[in-house]
């Protein structure tokens, strides 16, 4: 079943009375991390198809990633969560010819990939044990795009990629009691037309005392924009570490 006919039975779903939990005081969950990213793919403004690695030169990056959740005991209202991710970075290369917004590039040229958003996500908690569930839905807030810039003219093309998205959220987590080891999911994701936007984290969490705790895992994002003679298809992927506090 496709996503867009999955996503008004999980929202009815989520409805429905009794389904969602809420909490029975106030709490807040808040995070950083910084994140390893590989990026891979390519990019396209006009009749040329450019490759990030091969072409432009991406290698590895690193990025942050900070998030503050609010869940409260107010029955039906959604929980919300508030994110930030940067995906910006610059690389050098040479290319023997190609034309992206309609400049022939050939020879040194220095570029910009920036895909940093701001996700606003509204979610309902199903399950709260040793396993917690949530379903919602994001709003996710684009910025920049891709900039190529000729060394030695120093005339620029670009590719804008600053769009609001809207994402299917889902979140499970595994509590090993007596342990403050914990396991889980996070993905949000959606195809429509010829978009297609998935994100997903897997990671491992440890909690000390006071809700203050440490976690790592693995994130990938993978990113299909095509907008006539615009197109990106671009995978950004790596390993993450970071600290969180559940107050």
């Amino acid at each position: 079943m496709s996503i867009q006919r999955l996503f008004p039975i999980i929202i009815a779903g989520m409805l429905l009375p009794g389904t969602a939990q809420a909490d029975t005081v106030l709490g807040w969950r808040a995070g950083a991390n910084a994140w390893q990213q590989q990026y891979e793919g390519d990019v396209q403004s006009g009749p040329s198809v450019v490759d990030l690695e091969d072409d432009l030169g991406y290698d590895d990056e690193t990025g942050y990633n900070l998030y503050l959740a609010l869940e409260h005991p107010v029955p039906l209202l959604p929980n919300i969560m508030l994110q930030r991710t940067e995906l910006d970075a610059d690389a050098r290369g040479d290319v023997e010819g190609f034309v992206f917004d309609g400049i022939i590039y050939s020879g040194e040229v220095r570029s910009t990939l920036d895909l940093t958003h701001t996700d606003a996500t509204l979610y309902y908690e199903l399950l709260d044990n040793w396993v917690n569930l949530d379903l919602g839905i994001t709003g996710r807030v684009f910025d920049n795009g891709v900039e190529i810039t000729d060394a030695t003219t120093g005339i620029t093309g670009s590719l804008d990629i600053d769009y609001v998205i809207p994402l299917l959220y889902a979140q499970a987590r595994f509590d090993l009691p007596l342990t403050g080891l914990s396991f889980g999911v996070e993905a949000n994701g959606i195809t429509y037309d010829d978009d297609t936007l998935y994100d997903v984290k897997l990671n491992l969490a440890y909690e000390f005392a006071f809700g203050l705790g440490i976690e790592a895992g693995y994130r990938a994002l993978d990113f299909e924009y095509d907008d006539d003679d615009e197109f990106a298809d671009v995978t950004i992927d790596g390993v993450y570490a970071g600290v969180v506090w559940d107050f």
